[in-house]
């Protein structure tokens, strides 16, 4: 599991692999200062690839920051979005991604937040790159889910046979976030009445391979 950007080469004997890239989740929104709540963030979403490869090939792996919480008050400001995790060839071409969480928006002095958006499922790349010896056999995307008024959106997971999707219980793909254990590419929560939103939860990418 990568929790940090880095590359990361094809060991020797290794020809085939599985690669699975969580977006970060959008920060929570700020509370106004006497009344209103702030808006919950969405969580990111989730990209899967198979793909054939050689020992030695190079691959890029980016891993989306959570977005930073809202400040609230008299004049709160909004969670930020999350940052896209995503496995690329060396040469710079997309394999697959995780897109970000949207950030939850501040309350008004009239209303609540928003909640944010959850993750795209954007398009993903099969066939073969060029020159490189890589292919990518078969591809999924989840969307990721919206925040739900002050809670932050929860992280999806791929149900038995990629036949649809369910929410990962707080815990299953570790991640911390003050003292609680969460997913990864999870949105954080909107602030209360005059208080900042929670943070969202950074993204990850995982590579395995040999089942």
């Amino acid at each position: 599991m990568f929790t940090s950007s880095q590359n990361w080469t094809v060991p020797p004997g290794v020809y085939r692999i599985k690669v699975l890239a969580i977006g970060g989740g959008g920060g929570g929104g700020g509370g106004y200062s006497s009344t209103y709540v702030g808006g919950g963030g969405g969580s990111g979403s989730i990209g899967y690839a198979e793909l054939f490869v050689q020992p030695g090939v190079e691959l890029s792996i980016l891993v989306g920051a959570g977005g930073s919480a809202g400040v609230g008050g008299s004049s709160p400001m909004g969670g930020q979005n999350g940052g896209a995790s995503q496995i690329e060839v060396f040469t710079g071409q997309l394999i697959i991604s995780g897109q970000f969480g949207n950030g939850g928006a501040a309350a008004l002095g009239s209303a609540n937040g928003s909640a944010g958006s959850g993750g795209s499922t954007a398009p993903v790349n099969l066939g073969e790159y060029g020159e490189v010896p890589i292919f990518a056999l078969a591809a999924y995307m989840v969307a990721g889910n919206a925040g739900s008024g002050q809670n932050g959106g929860q992280t999806p997971e791929f149900a038995p046979g990629f036949a649809s999707a369910s929410n990962v219980s707080n815990g299953e793909l570790g991640g911390t976030a003050s003292g609680n254990n969460v997913a990864f590419g999870q949105g954080g929560n909107g602030g209360p009445v005059n208080g900042n939103g929670t943070p969202g939860i950074q993204g990850a990418v995982i590579i395995w391979w040999g089942d």
